[in-house]
Parts: structure tokens; sequence; C-alpha cells
């Protein structure tokens, strides 16, 4: 598929794919999409007609490193790949946050993407990041505050949701059981199928025990359900290779994964309980999108979200639980992304 570029800032352009304008109205919703590790923009190819459908717009990014957009330079990539000190660390995922914040701004301005509306149901933009997208979607959010006013302001009008589909409690910081499982991790998995194997596996649907019990060792951590196809098994060999990237671009990202928890951790909470964040964006609703048959690192992740909202207590942000996810039945969430 075909995608676009615009700039992010000084030398740094984004590719994207655009759904582009809806011929049935002008007010119209626009989802800017961030996609999770080894997965490029790709993964979201077929919400983008059914959006332009639904009177939406849908608009799918490459994060840095990515196909078509602009790589890390050396020092950037070492710092993903071997971590530093926590000023280094912060300031390189807040640049990636000025980054994305900058895209969105100068897509705001050139589509002239309209503003929310008055009652807030429509118009301007909606942030979706899926897996570890999730992250980058929020740091777009916490970054605002340093941008110049005249941005955060336009941010500010535009901006009126962030969603966090299937996060895992790396990605914001958040504490993860004993019991966790991730193919990636396993030193028993030889270093060169790994990622192979993660596709398979991040894509399974699993049988969990009664997930109201809240007991991670009711979840099914490693083995996918026998009754439900893995997602990898419902594509071609041509979307699989249009919708993944491994290799060095897979490994630096898990590595970002790695080393970076702490700002993942100041990222989600300047998003969820910041006032002055929120401040910038006075209409900004939050939400974390569960699918019920995800992988236990989810299930775990929305435990330990709703630990922290009883807490800590007022937050804007909701948990919502959903069946199946994107790739399988698009319109269907499609439905939950712009409820």
């Amino acid at each position: 598929m075909a995608f676009n570029t615009l700039s992010a800032g000084r030398d740094v352009a984004l590719s994207y794919i655009d759904s582009g304008e809806p011929s049935s109205t002008s007010a119209y919703t626009t989802i800017i999409a961030f996609h999770g590790l080894c997965y490029t923009n790709n993964i979201f190819q077929k919400l983008l007609p059914l959006a332009r459908n639904k009177g939406s717009r849908f608009v799918a990014l490459n994060r840095r490193n990515y196909p078509g957009s602009t790589p890390f330079s050396d020092e950037e990539l070492a710092l993903v790949l071997n971590g530093g000190g926590d000023a280094k660390k912060e300031a390189v995922h807040h640049a990636r946050g000025l980054e994305f914040a900058t895209f969105i701004d100068n897509f705001i301005s050139k589509n002239n993407i309209h503003p929310i509306s008055e009652d807030g149901k429509s118009g301007g933009i909606v942030l979706l990041g899926w897996s570890f997208g999730c992250t980058f979607a929020l740091a777009a959010i916490s970054s605002a505050c340093a941008l110049p006013v005249d941005v955060r302001a336009r941010l500010g009008a535009h901006i009126r949701a962030v969603i966090a589909y299937d996060p895992f409690g790396i990605g914001l910081g958040l504490p993860t059981p004993p019991q966790k499982w991730n193919p990636l991790l396993d030193p028993h998995i030889p270093d060169a199928h790994r990622l192979a194997l993660f596709n398979l596996w991040v894509g399974g649907y699993f049988d969990h025990g009664d997930i109201s019990k809240r007991d991670a060792d009711g979840l099914s951590w490693v083995y996918p359900s026998l009754d439900h196809i893995p997602t990898a098994f419902r594509m071609s060999l041509a979307q699989r290779e249009d919708v993944t990237c491994f290799g060095e671009v897979g490994f630096s990202d898990l590595q970002y994964a790695v080393h970076f928890t702490e700002q993942f951790k100041a990222s989600y909470s300047k998003v969820a309980y910041d006032p002055e964040t929120l401040k910038i964006f006075p209409a900004l609703k939050s939400l974390a999108l569960f699918g019920e048959m995800s992988g236990g690192f989810a299930i775990t992740c929305l435990w330990a979200i709703e630990d922290e909202l009883k807490e800590k207590g007022a937050s804007a942000l909701k948990v919502k639980s959903i069946p199946g996810w994107h790739w399988d039945d698009p319109e269907k969430a499609l439905e939950e992304f712009l409820a």
C-alpha cells in the first residue's frame, strides 16, 4: 500500500497511509493510529475503506525506523539499544512525543481538519495506540506542554480522545506479574526465531479462566486457543510481509520497551492524572480498550490500570473490554474506536 510522508520536526518525517476525506461530511472524526512492536502501519489497512464509508477518516503512521519514516540517528539508536542515564532516556522519549505531536499539528494544518464539535461527539482527532503503539500515542499528549502556545491551542481544540488498545504493562510502566511470558524474552527460544514466533503468539486468541477472579495463574500465557485461528494464519504471505517488520527494526523496538519503562510510566501518568496536561486538552477522554481473548499480558495490564485508578481516584481514564480485534473484525473494531 502506498504511503505519504509529512514533517514531524527538524530533519524528521513520518510516513503514513490515509483513507482520505469522506465525501459525506466535512465535520468528520479523524483517527490517527500508532502501530505496535514488529508491525507496520499496514496492520490497520482494513480499517481505511470502512472509515471512509462511515463518514470518518483513518490515518496510520509509521514510527521512526519503520518503512518510509526517518530512521534513528546513530546516537539515538545507541540509547534505544543500550539504555543510558535517566536524563538522556527522558530526552529521547520526550523527543518522540514532540515528533508525533508535530506530525499531528502539521496534518491538521495541511488537511484543514475540523476541530471538536460543541457537543464533543464529532470532528477532531482520536489518537489510537495498539499494543506498544499505546506508549507513543500517550507520549504525543504528555509532551505537548513543551510546544509553542499556538500549537498547544490547536492540538487542544482538535484532540478529543486517546485510546490505549491492548496495551501491555511494560509499555505503560505498570507492574507485571511473575507469571508473564513472551517469546521475545524466552532464552530457550533461539534468537533467530523469537520475532517470528512472537508474530504467531501475539495474534492468538487465549482461553482464560474467570477473569473476574483477577488470578494471573488462571490466565493462558503461552498456549493460544485451539478453537480460534490465530490472526497470522488468516493472512496470506503477501499480507504478512506487508504488515510485519522483523530484524533490526523489531529488535530496536524490543530494546526500547526494555530500557524506557520509567519514561513510559511518567508519560502514562501525565495523561491519566496530571491536571496541567489535561488543561491543554480540555475535551480529552482516555480509554483503555482490551480484547477479551487477548494474551495474559493485556488482561493483567487491565488489572494494573484498575488498581491504580482505585488508589488514585479521579481520572479521565476509562476501561472497556471488546471481543476480537481489528484485523479479524475491522468493522466492529472501528465502531468501538469511534464510539
